[in-house]
Parts: structure tokens; sequence; C-alpha cells
């Protein structure tokens, strides 16, 4: 699939990616990725009011997170590359997700990680869709059946691994 600007695309995606590299984010990289495991939406906002090097990791992971995945919502990136190119985002929702809604309430901020929560949801539908559709009975119509199968192969394809990029 060609996507316009696909060359300015892929020139932002390796600039955040050697965003990634450095020094400081990848230190917060390495905390919320591992020790960082909240267990409540108490434990998150405690981790996050405490200040100290933990709130600081998790600020800096999600808020370049949630940068990344605002350039998709406003079209400066293409949803389906940074699906392919930044598994981590999603990895990292997901430590997160149960306690969001409770640690907006808590913190009073209704918008916090509003454009991540968009494009997670947004690939979580694409892959409930692919999943639907590789179920579904194959069509029986000449030629029909190898086409369904190439879809379903593309689209399984399509669905993230368990681990970070």
């Amino acid at each position: 699939m060609k996507t316009k600007n696909a060359l300015k695309q892929a020139e932002l995606i390796l600039k955040l990616y050697e965003i990634r590299r450095e020094t400081a984010l990848r230190a917060a990289r390495d905390y919320v990725g591992g020790e960082f495991q909240p267990k409540s939406v108490d434990d998150f906002v405690s981790l996050v009011k405490d200040g100290g090097k933990p709130s600081g990791h998790i600020l800096q992971v999600y808020g370049y997170w949630d940068m990344v995945a605002a350039f998709v919502v406003h079209g400066a990136l293409d949803e389906e590359l940074i699906f392919d190119t930044c598994q981590e985002m999603y990895f990292q929702f997901e430590k997160i997700q149960p306690y969001l809604v409770g640690f907006r309430q808590k913190m009073n901020l209704p918008e916090f990680l509003k454009s991540m929560e968009a494009v997670v949801a947004g690939a979580q539908e694409r892959r409930t869709r692919a999943a639907t559709k590789t179920k579904s009975p194959k069509q029986t119509g000449k030629g029909s059946k190898q086409g369904s199968e190439v879809e379903d192969a593309a689209l399984a394809a399509a669905e993230p691994s368990a681990g970070g990029r």
C-alpha cells in the first residue's frame, strides 16, 4: 500500500527511533518496560505523584508515546506504519490501560494519553476484524477461496507480537 509522503514518514520514524536510543529515554524505557508494574489506580497515581526518577520515567515514556500517537491522530504518520514499527507503544499501553480512566479522574487530567488510547483502540479494532475474518467460512466460488486465504494470511500477519520493537 502506498501512502502520501511515505519518504517523509519514514524519515520521521527514523528520527523517533533515534530519540528512543538517547540515554535518558532509554533508561526511562528500561524502567517502564520492566520494573514498572502498577497493581491498581492508586498505585499508578502514587508512582506518578511521588516524584523522583520513577515518576519522571513514567511521564517521559508515556509522554513520548502519546506524542507519537498524536502524529498519527493528526495525519503526520500513517497508523499502519506506527503499528508495524512501534510495537513497544502497544505493550506499554497494556500496562496502564486497566487504570487509565481512574488515573485521569484522580489526577484531574481528562485528556491524559488520549492520542495513545485512540491509536491503540484503532489497532485493536483492526485485530478484532482480522480475527473475525479468519474465522469466517471460506467462500467456495472458483478463485475466491485462494483470494480469501491470501487475505486471511495478510490480516493474520498484521497482528502484533507480544514483545516490543
